[in-house]
């Protein structure tokens, strides 16, 4: 296959993953992802949106092991952000692999939950949803641009139970340790799990000295949400990234350095290239998921 992509990158895919899901790897990042949203229950229900999207010959699939997520067959993201549904706020366009974050973190209603990288909202306003507009969400966002998107995401889908603060994650004030009941880690990454060969802007930055950088600020990231942790809650750590770097080190990281936290297995059925490692597990892209990594921790004393 001829691609522009770097022959590190290509080399390393094969090694870490084999010969058959490297291949399946290499066909994603040819393909164009289907267009898929999620159901704002906080504004409407599934079957009021199927409703309309019947009447206005939209076809569309459900995606069972997802809760209100839906993948859209005859329209691209384009096309509907110009529908009353998106306009509305009944609707959030966001890839599948990126709802399954949040709900293995699985946030209750009158919970303290802490979203260390919110922006631009899609994860806020699913925890917010989940937990009925009940409870309280702390959503942190340092990019003063993202920052803007954040607080538009929040007021347009319905959340009246975050707080969002522009701040860097990385320095929460002191006010904030053990304070919440569940941790979100949603870390920037190199970001290969979303490589689309027609759009050069998703793998001209890639380099290892990226994926370095990043692993830095993925560390202080990890021990500003331990520190914030209550004992005995639980933070999810997720990457849209097939770096071993970023995911599976990352995970050792964590474990060598933190005798107080201790993976927690999860199992999640979906129609994905599933890939179970000793701690967290991979989702390999094709046409309707975005490559992610994921991975639940349990605090189990101060740190």
């Amino acid at each position: 296959m001829k691609t522009d992509l770097s022959i590190k990158l290509i080399s390393r895919l094969e090694q870490q993953f084999g010969r058959r899901n490297f291949l399946q790897i290499l066909k994603a990042f040819e393909t164009k992802r289907l267009s898929s949203f999620r159901v704002n229950t906080l504004k409407t229900t599934d079957e009021q949106v199927m409703d309309i999207l019947g009447q206005d010959h939209i076809l569309f699939e459900r995606i069972k092991q997802i809760p209100h997520a839906f993948i859209i067959r005859n329209k691209n993201d384009c096309g509907l952000l110009n529908h009353d549904l998106v306009k509305n706020g009944w609707v959030y366009l966001q890839g599948i692999s990126s709802m399954i974050p949040v709900i293995l973190l699985d946030p209750k209603p009158a919970e303290m939950i802490l979203d260390l990288c919110a922006a631009p909202g899609s994860k806020t306003s699913q925890i917010a949803a989940l937990m009925e507009n009940q409870g309280k969400i702390v959503a942190c966002e340092n990019n003063p641009v993202r920052f803007q998107k954040l607080q538009y995401t929040i007021q347009k889908q319905g959340v009246k139970i975050a707080d969002i603060y522009e701040l860097d994650s990385t320095v929460l004030p002191d006010s904030m340790n053990e304070l919440f009941d569940r941790v979100l880690v949603d870390a920037p990454c190199s970001a290969e799990g979303r490589i689309y060969l027609q759009e050069p802007r998703t793998y001209k930055f890639w380099s290892q000295k990226n994926i370095l950088k990043h692993t830095k600020l993925q560390r202080r990231l990890l021990r500003s949400g331990f520190q914030a942790l209550k004992i005995g809650g639980t933070l999810v750590y997720s990457t849209c990234t097939l770096s071993y770097e970023e995911n599976e080190q990352m995970v050792e990281w964590v474990l060598k350095t933190y005798s107080s936290v201790r993976p927690v297995s999860c199992s999640f059925s979906i129609n994905s290239t599933w890939l179970a490692k000793p701690a967290g597990f991979y989702l390999l892209p094709n046409q309707s998921f975005e490559g992610f990594f994921v991975v639940k921790f349990l605090k189990t004393a101060s740190l």
